[in-house]
C-alpha cells in the first residue's frame, strides 16, 4: 500500500522519521550504490553529501531515490525519487542537490 506525499508537505512529512536517509544512486555500470546521508532542505530541493563513487554515478544517471525507513513510531516507509545535480567535482565528500519529483509512503512487507 502507498500513499502519495504532496511534495510541498515533504519536508514536513520527512521530520517525523529524522535528518538522515538512505541514498540509492542508479549506476551505470553494476548494482545501485546506497549510502546513509544526512538530508539538508533547501526551498523545493535537498541537498546531501555523496562519496566520491556515489557522486560519479549521479553524475552518469542523475535519476536516484531517498528512503527513510519505517520506525517504530513511523508504520510506514519514506521513499522520494529525484534528479540529482552534482555541485562539484567529485571528492572525499561531494554536494549533491536533488530535485524532487515525487514522494510517496510505503507500507513494508509483513
Amino acid at each position: 500500500m502507498s500513499q502519495q506525499v504532496p511534495l510541498g508537505e515533504l519536508e514536513s512529512a520527512s521530520a517525523d522519521y529524522g535528518d538522515t536517509a538512505y541514498a540509492v544512486v542508479n549506476s551505470t555500470k553494476g548494482a545501485p550504490r546506497v549510502t546513509h546521508v544526512r538530508v539538508r532542505f533547501v526551498d523545493d530541493t535537498v541537498e546531501i553529501l555523496l562519496g566520491r563513487g556515489a557522486a560519479c554515478a549521479a553524475r552518469e544517471n542523475p535519476s536516484m531515490s531517498l528512503v527513510w525507513p519505517a520506525t517504530a513510531d513511523q508504520s510506514m516507509s519514506l521513499i522520494v525519487d529525484g534528479q540529482a545535480e552534482v555541485l562539484e567535482e567529485p571528492a572525499p565528500q561531494t554536494a549533491v542537490r536533488m530535485r524532487l519529483t515525487g514522494a510517496v509512503r510505503h507500507r513494508p512487507a509483513p
